[in-house]
C-alpha cells in the first residue's frame, strides 16, 4: 500500500492541474527552472528585479527596435572589482532561487561576488514583441545567436555603467540548455568570460536523439533493476499489440479517453505513446528519486505482468473527472498556442525545430529498437514542427542549422584550446542529456547516482561523497579563474 501512496504523490507532482490535456503539465515540467534547493523569503529579500534595453536584432544595423530584458541581481555580498557570477537563464521563467541559495550563491558569498540571473528572450517575462511575441512572424528573432548577443551586451553594459565592476572577472553558470549557452558564449566571446561552469549541458545538436530514451531506460534499470525495465517494455508491447489488433475500446475506457481519439489514426497513436515517453522522461530527468517506488508499484500491481503498465496509467488518468484528450491535436495545440508565453512550450519547440533537433525518438532505422515501445519515428516530430510553424519548417533547413551549429562550436569534441580550459562540464550519471555533452577529459565530471542539474544546489551532508567532491571541484576550478591577472 505504501507504494501506491508514493505513486499517488508522484501523480500529484506530475499531473497536477491536468484536465482535458494529459500532455501539458509533463511538458511544462520538462522545461522547468533547475532548482538550487529550498530558500526563505529572507534569503530572497536581497534579490532585485531589473530590466535592460536590448536590440531586437543585434545583427541588423538598420533595425533600431528594442525590448526590455528582465534580470535579477543580488548585490548583498559584493565588494568592488570582485567577480561577477552570472547565472544564465534558459527555457523558463527566472525566479530568485538560484541567487538565494545553491552553489553559485555560495561562491559569491565566499568571494564577495556580484550575482546576476539573466532571462532568455521569449521566456518568462522577457518578450521582445510583447503579447505578440509567439506569433509566427515574430519568432524570427528567437535564436541562440541573438540570445548570446543579449548576454554579451548585458556584460558590457554592467561593466560600463558600474565602475565597481569595471575590472571584475566574469563567471557564467548554467544548467541544461543554459549550460550549453554558457559553453558556447565562452567560445564565441572569450574576451568577456573568465570561466564557465556548464551543468547537464548538451553540446551536440542532432535531430534523431534516440540516446535520450535509451539512457532513461538504463537509468531506471540502474536504480531498480532489469525486472522493472522489462516490465515497462512488456507493458508497452502489450499496448502496441492492442492498437495493431484494433482492440483498444476497453483500453480507452480504462484511461477515460475523450471520444475524439481515433485509434486508427497513426498520428493519434504515436501521440499516445509520446505522452507515455514524456512521463518516463520526466521521471528520470527530474524526479529520479521516485523510480524505486514506482517500479515497486509496477511489479506488485494485482494484474497480469503485461497489463501492469496499463494499470499504472489507469491510476494516473482514470480518476480525473474530465476525459483525457490523447489526440494529436491535443499535443499540437501546446506547440501552436501563441497566447501563453510564460509556459515556454511553443518557444522551446520553435528552437528545437529550427536549431537543435533533440527529438527524443524511440524508433530509428539506423540504430534498431531503441526500447520504450519502439514507436516514435523522426518523421513524427518533423510533422509536429511543420504543423506548428508552417510548411517552410523542413528537415532540410533544420539539418543545415544543425550542421552550422556543430561546425561553429565543434559539438562535444572541441579541442584542448585556451577557450576549452575556461570551461568545466558536469553531468549526472542518470541524466539522459549527458549523451550529448562533454563527459571525458580533465574538464568533465560525471556524478554517479544523480540526474539533471542536481549539482546546482549547495554542498549538503545528505548528498553522496561523489556529489560533494564534484561541487568542491567546481568551486576550486572557478576560484582559480578569478584570481587577479599577474
Amino acid at each position: 500500500m505504501k507504494y501506491i501512496i508514493y505513486l499517488l504523490i508522484l501523480q500529484f507532482v506530475l499531473c497536477l492541474g491536468l484536465k482535458h490535456n494529459p500532455y501539458k503539465r509533463n511538458l511544462e515540467l520538462l522545461l522547468q527552472e533547475p532548482s538550487a534547493g529550498a530558500y526563505s523569503k529572507q534569503d530572497a529579500a536581497a534579490v532585485e528585479e531589473l530590466w535592460l534595453t536590448q536590440k531586437i536584432d543585434h545583427f541588423d544595423e538598420l533595425n533600431n527596435a528594442s525590448w526590455s530584458m528582465r534580470y535579477l541581481r543580488n548585490a548583498k555580498y559584493h565588494k568592488p572589482q570582485a567577480a561577477m557570477y552570472i547565472v544564465v537563464g534558459g527555457e523558463w521563467t527566472i525566479t530568485p532561487g538560484l541567487l538565494s541559495t545553491g552553489l553559485a550563491h555560495d561562491m559569491a558569498v565566499e568571494n564577495a561576488g556580484m550575482l546576476y540571473y539573466t532571462e532568455h528572450r521569449y521566456y518568462g517575462e522577457s518578450w521582445p514583441h510583447g503579447a505578440q511575441s509567439l506569433q509566427l512572424q515574430q519568432l524570427q528573432h528567437l535564436s541562440l545567436r541573438q540570445a548570446l548577443a543579449d548576454l554579451a551586451h548585458f556584460i558590457r553594459y554592467q561593466k560600463a555603467q558600474h565602475s565597481e565592476l569595471q575590472h571584475s572577472k566574469v563567471i557564467l553558470i548554467g544548467g541544461s540548455y543554459a549550460g550549453s549557452m554558457a559553453s558556447w558564449m565562452t567560445q564565441l566571446y572569450p574576451e568577456l568570460i573568465s570561466a564557465s561552469w556548464a551543468s547537464s549541458a548538451p553540446l551536440l545538436a542532432k535531430a534523431d536523439f534516440y540516446e535520450y530514451m535509451q539512457l532513461a531506460n538504463e537509468s531506471i534499470q540502474l536504480l531498480y533493476g532489469a525486472n522493472c525495465t522489462q516490465r515497462i517494455e512488456l507493458g508497452l508491447q502489450h499496448l502496441v499489440a492492442l492498437f495493431e489488433a484494433n482492440e483498444t475500446k476497453t483500453l480507452l475506457q480504462q484511461l477515460n479517453a475523450c471520444s475524439n481519439f481515433r485509434p486508427s489514426s497513426e498520428l493519434d497513436r504515436l501521440t499516445f505513446f509520446a505522452g507515455i515517453n514524456n512521463y518516463f522522461a520526466l521521471l528520470v530527468q527530474s524526479y529520479s528519486h521516485y523510480i524505486p517506488s514506482l517500479c515497486e508499484t509496477l511489479l506488485t500491481l494485482p494484474v497480469e505482468p503485461q497489463q501492469s503498465l496499463l494499470a499504472l496509467l489507469e491510476l494516473l488518468y482514470a480518476a480525473d473527472y474530465h476525459c483525457q484528450d490523447f489526440s494529436y491535436d491535443s499535443m499540437l495545440q501546446l506547440f501552436s498556442a501563441a497566447s501563453e508565453p510564460t509556459t515556454g512550450t511553443r518557444a522551446w519547440f520553435y528552437q528545437t525545430c529550427n536549431e537543435f533537433g533533440w527529438y527524443t525518438i524511440t524508433q530509428s532505422a539506423a540504430n534498431g529498437n531503441v526500447s520504450f515501445g519502439n514507436q516514435l519515428p523522426l518523421w513524427y516530430f518533423e510533422r509536429l514542427c511543420r504543423d506548428a510553424f508552417g510548411a517552410g519548417q523542413t528537415p532540410t533547413l533544420l539539418a543545415a542549422s544543425i550542421a552550422q551549429l556543430n561546425a561553429q562550436f565543434c559539438g562535444h569534441g572541441f579541442d584542448q584550446s585556451v577557450r576549452y580550459r575556461q570551461l568545466l562540464f558536469t553531468h549526472g550519471q542518470l541524466d539522459p542529456w549527458r549523451t550529448l555533452g562533454k563527459q571525458l577529459g580533465r574538464q568533465a565530471l560525471v556524478i554517479p547516482g544523480y540526474s539533471h542539474c542536481e549539482d546546482l544546489a549547495s554542498i549538503n551532508v545528505r548528498d553522496s561523497v561523489a556529489m560533494n567532491l564534484a561541487k568542491l571541484r567546481v568551486m576550486s576550478f572557478l576560484r582559480g579563474r578569478i584570481q587577479p591577472d599577474k
